[in-house]
């Protein structure tokens, strides 16, 4: 497993290192001080499995330099690890594509989970945080916390999970619906956690399976 961490304090970079290398016995840490470095290494390393981003970087910070971050690594999960707490911040991290937000205030244990998850597909954002966020973005964090109590879909993660089984993409279902791309993720991670799934594809088949929405082939009983 190869990840990026970026980060322009030394210190913090080497404690990190212990808590990565708990994710596996054969975890590479590349280690990027600025966004400048960043860039070569992912343009040098293109088997990257994870990305770790600092907002307060010297030169470029970490979310202006994030969409030539994910121009370079399209396919590679990125979080964002940062002292910032903002909801600004990560309202702004998930619209331009992060599908994790750890705080430096997290221990080591809250952060293995974290990377674990998102490593398995998922997003991560600590109910503290989704609890800072506004708008329909708040009414995301309720609903997760409905899938947690209830294991219940909203009537917006069924629009968007009948935008799944159209094989949009998150960019095009956020056009669709007109809400934000970080927005959409944060319904697709809670329709995967309410259907118990893993990816897409078995959101689709396990939707079908339960009568959520009704396959391209088939009309809609009356």
């Amino acid at each position: 497993m190869h990840i990026l961490l970026i980060d322009d304090h030394a210190l913090f970079r080497e404690a990190l290192l212990y808590i990565l290398n708990q994710l596996g016995a054969n975890t590479v840490v590349h280690e990027a001080a600025n966004s400048e470095e960043a860039t070569r290494l992912i343009e040098y390393n293109r088997d990257l499995d994870l990305i770790l981003l600092d907002i307060d970087l010297p030169g470029t910070d970490g979310l202006s330099a994030m969409p030539t971050l994910r121009k370079l690594a399209p396919d590679v999960p990125l979080i964002i690890l940062s002292g910032s707490e903002s909801a600004q911040n990560v309202k702004a991290a998930l619209d331009m594509g992060a599908v994790g937000y750890i705080p430096k205030s997290c221990n080591s244990h809250e952060m293995l989970s974290a990377m674990r998850l998102v490593l398995q597909g998922g997003i991560s954002i600590p109910p503290r945080l989704l609890g800072k966020l506004k708008s329909s973005d708040v009414a995301v964090g309720e609903s997760l916390q409905n899938v947690e109590q209830q294991g219940v879909l909203t009537k917006r993660q069924i629009e968007v999970l009948n935008c799944m089984a159209k094989g949009l993409p998150n960019k095009l279902i956020a056009r669709e619906l007109a809400i934000s791309e970080g927005t959409v993720k944060l319904h697709v991670f809670a329709i995967m956690r309410c259907l118990n799934v893993h990816n897409r594809t078995e959101v689709v088949i396990e939707a079908t399976r339960r009568e959520l929405i009704v396959p391209s082939n088939k009309k809609p009983i009356i």
